[in-house]
């Protein structure tokens, strides 16, 4: 294109955003979305420029082309979205473990480092270096802030 060319095209760009965003806006739930939608349009049309049709008219429809197809694609991202926050809440929901109480109020007595370090071997897997490592403490003092937190536990559970 040359740089009248160029200078056209943005005329009749302009021209159509406002046709273009109207279309969005009674496709798509929230403006915001529309004006995401508008913006991924524009910036097509501008890398596909060299494939537009020579006349208004034919890049008016090569516009609203564009358009669909983004919209198409909108809408398969807003599916998949909530086909993967359905799964989650099902996964979750299964997932999900009442409360023990008992364990909770023992948890609550330990000191907040004792207490993540319990819950990072009992709950995440790790070894009692790993995860003192994690916390910050040598080997030798995660084993033995371990052993006390356990049998603060056993007296606390009895």
């Amino acid at each position: 294109m040359t740089v009248v060319e160029a200078a056209t095209l943005e005329i009749e760009v302009r021209a159509l955003m406002p046709d273009l965003l109207a279309y969005f806006q009674r496709r798509l739930d929230n403006r915001e979305d529309a004006a995401d939608a508008l913006s991924e349009t524009l910036v097509v049309i501008w890398r596909r420029q060299r494939s537009l049709p020579g006349d208004a008219e034919g890049r008016r429809r090569y516009a609203f082309g564009i358009a669909r197809n983004v919209l198409a694609a909108a809408r398969r991202g807003r599916i998949r979205h909530r086909d993967i926050s359905d799964a989650l809440r099902a996964e979750l929901a299964v997932a999900t473990v009442a409360p023990d109480l008992d364990l909770e109020a023992a948890l609550a007595v330990l000191v907040e480092k004792d207490r993540e370090l319990v819950l990072l071997v009992a709950w995440e897997g790790f070894g009692v270096a790993e995860a003192g490592a994690i916390l910050g403490l040598r080997a030798d003092a995660a084993r033995a802030r371990y052993s006390r937190a356990r049998a603060r536990l056993r007296a606390e559970l009895a």
